[in-house]
């Protein structure tokens, strides 16, 4: 019996302990004083703070909200109505009404995404509040119809029938009879409808429109950069509130089956320590940032990492500007109001899309640039996200959403001026390109200009760990260097993967040569044994944990890690790499596109564009907004390389649909069978180590209990 339940309680734990051990990493991480996921600089309330000032959170948990219950609400009424309705059918319809129920819920969420997308296109419904909650009532009905009808045929068919022989109306034999009986099974399905809907992305993806985005399309908007720590912070409050709900349930339950003296003594200790907890975060959040509770609360728990702040903003208070950056930021907030102020009565809005954490929105003392755009002209923003170019591209083209402005990349411009997906600028509304940086107003991709204006640019280096790399990377050979096998990182997609190789090779990296093409294939099959994975937004924590050596990624970013590691070093190779630039751009559907051409014109006024380039980290081709730069951020190779890397440096182009999809396909033999056995192995161990454990106490239980009954 020991033995038994020994076996059962292992058992438990470890599923409990795979279930829930991320969520507790995550919560842990939530009060941590820096942005880093992978080391802890010391306890803070700080991300509880910030969360409640981030707009674009706050607005996309609103969105997530306000969907969640009113499709649940929807989703509930008509999925018990149906359940309802099936249940009182003959056998065989009911069979097949309940597999027609099964198909939602067995099919891929992208192929329900895209066709709900294509139905709303088809119907002329503009993409938005009303397509994201007729969508998640699409695909929650199921989940409340199979969680109604187990409680149906619990239910003594006879009892409605009772009831109305004994006088009760329909209605009123409804309500007092059946619901009852079934209630259990409507609250079940309600709250199956509320998680779903929350957590849903896919469906969500295709129909959200331009206005309105939900908290789990804003967080993989993040993923080409950081997300956001705020992040953490609102998912363990929404872990905690859900928690108490379903503590709350479970006692409600209880009481009614008279159990709760003996639930309570087991879960109260519990739920007075979570009540406390989240009292201390929602208080935490609440506080102003200088509240005395806060400020001796944080003090008290990081007093060391108080006086280094208070160092860093000592020697930040010691640097001093020139007499002529004086001047320049003297001047570098005179807005024309004239021209700002021409649609300040009429009530206007613009949606903008733009990649995820690539606009400063107010953090790190920085300016509010939307908040501060609607201020000066009264046009309202709608602010989404994106996280690749193809992302942005497929939106665009598919559904049926407008957008005033976006950001593509270089090569992503000449592909949509190829295809007319972008209107031509009136350079006379925009009259701050007169800032800009004559080198980058006739690119390659946009000659002359004509579709679009040059937002950021960078380039991409080899960020390595001069603790852990002997010598200054010089040549992209050292991603392929045995002695730094199982510390090397490499590109997740296809395009940066196969330009390192290519340019390795000494070929162009827009080359659309099959051999070409094929031949960095194999260099970059090649590679595999000395990569310890390929990896996007991970390689901040990889890299600022010393957890790898050697990483290509756009130089910039470096510059959001070397804080946290001291180690960090960019060097660029000598075979040349790629100088990609974002621009703003305005789709050819756009609603507004002088106040979208206003709203490009606002991000170049020079004040603007400098704290916006301080928040990004990349390099801004504003020549009035570089001057209003410190030395130290000017003089950073990181963000302005020198003149020698731009000029061995190339641009994407677009390439021809056939060599993209020749890549694509010699990217899947690339990442064919890649992976660590913590990737691929470990989830199918345990899965069957948890069967034979399962299966081998159900054994001995089985067993213990024919005993018994042959004893009796």
């Amino acid at each position: 019996m020991r033995k038994t339940n020994w076996l059962s309680k292992s058992y438990i734990a470890l599923v409990m302990l795979f279930m829930y051990l991320p969520i507790g990493v995550m919560i842990f991480f939530s009060f941590n004083e820096s942005k880093s996921r992978s080391h802890f600089a010391g306890f803070s309330l700080r991300w509880y703070r910030d969360l409640f000032s981030n707009d674009d959170i706050m607005a996309a948990l609103t969105t997530t909200l306000i969907v969640a219950i009113v499709s649940a609400v929807f989703s509930t009424l008509l999925g018990t109505l149906a359940a309802i309705g099936i249940s009182s059918m003959k056998s065989r319809m009911k069979k097949l009404l309940l597999n027609f129920t099964y198909i939602p819920l067995v099919s891929p969420e992208i192929v329900m995404g895209v066709s709900l997308m294509l139905l709303f296109g088809l119907l002329g419904i503009e993409s938005g509040y009303i397509t994201l909650i007729l969508a998640h009532i699409t695909f929650n009905v199921p989940y409340v119809i199979l969680s109604v009808m187990p409680k149906l045929r619990q239910m003594d068919k006879h009892l409605f029938d009772a009831a109305m022989d004994l006088g009760c109306t329909p209605v009123m034999a409804f309500r007092k009879v059946m619901l009852p009986e079934i209630m259990p099974g409507i609250v079940s399905g309600f709250l199956m409808a509320i998680t779903f809907s929350l957590d849903d992305f896919n469906v969500s993806y295709f129909v959200s429109g331009d206005k309105h985005q939900t908290l789990p399309i804003l967080i993989y908007a993040m993923v080409k950069r950081r997300v956001s720590p705020e992040i953490n912070a609102l998912s363990t409050i929404i872990f905690v509130v859900v928690f108490l709900i379903l503590v709350a349930t479970n006692l409600n339950e209880a009481r009614r089956e008279k159990e709760i003296r003996k639930k309570s003594h087991a879960l109260r200790a519990p739920v007075i320590a979570i009540v406390i907890l989240a009292s201390i975060m929602i208080g935490g959040a609440v506080l102003p940032q200088d509240s005395p509770v806060t400020s001796s609360f944080d003090s008290a728990v990081v007093t060391a990492y108080a006086d280094e702040d208070e160092e860093e903003a000592e020697d930040e208070e010691e640097e001093e500007m020139t007499p002529e950056q004086e001047a320049l930021w003297e001047v570098a907030y005179d807005y024309d109001l004239e021209y700002y102020e021409r649609f300040m009565d009429e009530d206007m809005s613009i949606s903008v899309y733009n990649w995820g954490e690539y606009i400063s929105d107010g953090s790190d003392d920085l300016m509010d640039i939307c908040a501060e755009f609607e201020e000066v002209t009264g046009i309202k923003v709608y602010y989404t996200n994106f996280a690749t170019n193809e992302e942005l591209y497929a939106k665009l083209k598919g559904s049926n959403t407008s957008y005033d402005v976006i950001f593509p990349s270089d090569y992503m411009v000449a592909r949509m001026i190829e295809e007319d997906m972008l209107a031509e600028l009136n350079h006379d509304n925009i009259p701050n390109i007169k800032h800009l940086d004559p080198k980058f107003m006739d690119p390659v991709y946009d000659p002359g200009s004509k579709y679009s204006i040059p937002y950021c640019w960078n380039t991409v280096g080899i960020i390595y760990n001069t603790d852990m790399v002997d010598e200054v990377p010089t040549s992209w050979d050292i991603l392929w260097d045995e002695k730094y096998a199982g510390e090397i990182l490499m590109f997740d997609n296809s395009r940066d993967a196969f330009a390192i190789a290519c340019k390795a090779l000494g070929y162009s990296m827009n080359t659309e040569d099959p051999d070409e093409l094929r031949e960095a294939a194999d260099l970059l099959i090649a590679q595999k044994p000395v990569v310890q994975a390929w990896v996007m937004d991970q390689i901040f924590d990889k890299m600022e944990n010393n957890e790898a050596a050697i990483a290509p990624y756009y130089a910039g970013d470096a510059t959001l890690m070397m804080p946290y590691n001291d180690a960090i070093a960019v060097a660029f190779p000598e075979e040349g790499t790629n100088l990609f630039v974002d621009a703003a751009c305005i789709p050819a559907n756009a609603e507004h596109k002088e106040a979208a051409e206003m709203f490009i014109n606002f991000l170049n006024e020079p004040g603007v564009a400098a704290e916006n380039a301080w928040y990004i980290g990349y390099a801004t081709p504003n020549l009035a907004a570089y001057a209003l730069l410190d030395e130290e951020t000017r003089n950073d190779e990181a963000i302005y390389p020198p003149d020698e890397v731009i000029a061995n440096s190339e641009q994407f182009i677009h390439l021809s649909e056939e060599t993209n999809l020749l890549m694509d396909s010699l990217w899947t033999e690339v990442k064919a069978n890649t992976g660590s056995f913590l990737t691929w192995g470990l989830p199918p161990t345990l899965a069957l180590l948890a069967i034979i454990i399962g299966k081998y106490t159900l054994r001995i239980k089985k067993a213990k209990a024919h005993k018994r009954m042959a004893e009796d």
